[in-house]
């Protein structure tokens, strides 16, 4: 199990809300009590929450960046911060090229966020029917055990980021407890 600090968090409603973890943990659980069927058809909604979270906390951080002008975001550039502010977004893929704009993610490279996009799209066929004939169409290839790991991946490396580079002094939402081992050196 990964716990993550969370004292980057913003809006204490869109923290709390990341109680969402929970329900992840039990779906773990199930996820590793289960035959390789049953696992396979946890794959959606795993990758599903964990692609919404990733979203929620890129929101909240471009809400704290854009309301919070008294306190600041340490150690976040002066032009990022304008950009932030100027820009209205209310998109996940745009909350995305906004963090790759202004290099959120510091020594990340173009991959990242192409993995970003990657579990973006992923998160958006929700909708069974798959209105933009993002491939593969069938959703037993789209939700794999691979894409499980790499949204795992993503937004173990989101909080991570987030929370070193940008923690702020208060700390009002419950550390963030991943149920996966680590796949990054804390």
């Amino acid at each position: 199990m990964v716990t993550i600090e969370s004292k980057f968090i913003g809006d204490f409603k869109v923290g709390d809300n990341i109680y969402n973890l929970e329900l992840l943990a039990l779906l773990y659980d199930c996820f590793s009590g289960g035959n390789q069927q049953q696992q396979r058809l946890l794959c959606k909604p795993i990758i599903v929450l964990l692609a919404s979270i990733v979203e929620a906390v890129l929101y909240d951080f471009h809400k704290r960046v854009k309301l919070f002008t008294i306190e600041g975001v340490q150690n976040l550039a002066a032009e990022a911060i304008n950009h932030i502010r100027a820009t209205k977004i209310d998109d996940f893929a745009k909350y995305i090229d906004s963090a790759k704009k202004q290099k959120l993610f510091g020594k990340a490279n173009a991959a990242f966020y192409e993995r970003m996009h990657d579990i973006r799209r992923l998160r958006n066929r929700i909708h069974i029917h798959n209105d933009k004939n993002d491939p593969p169409r069938d959703e037993r290839n789209a939700f794999t055990i691979d894409n499980k790991v790499l949204a795992e991946q993503v937004l173990e490396k989101t909080l991570r980021v987030l929370a070193s580079d940008f923690a702020r002094d208060k700390d009002h939402v419950a550390h963030f407890r991943l149920p996966w081992n680590a796949h990054f050196p804390v």
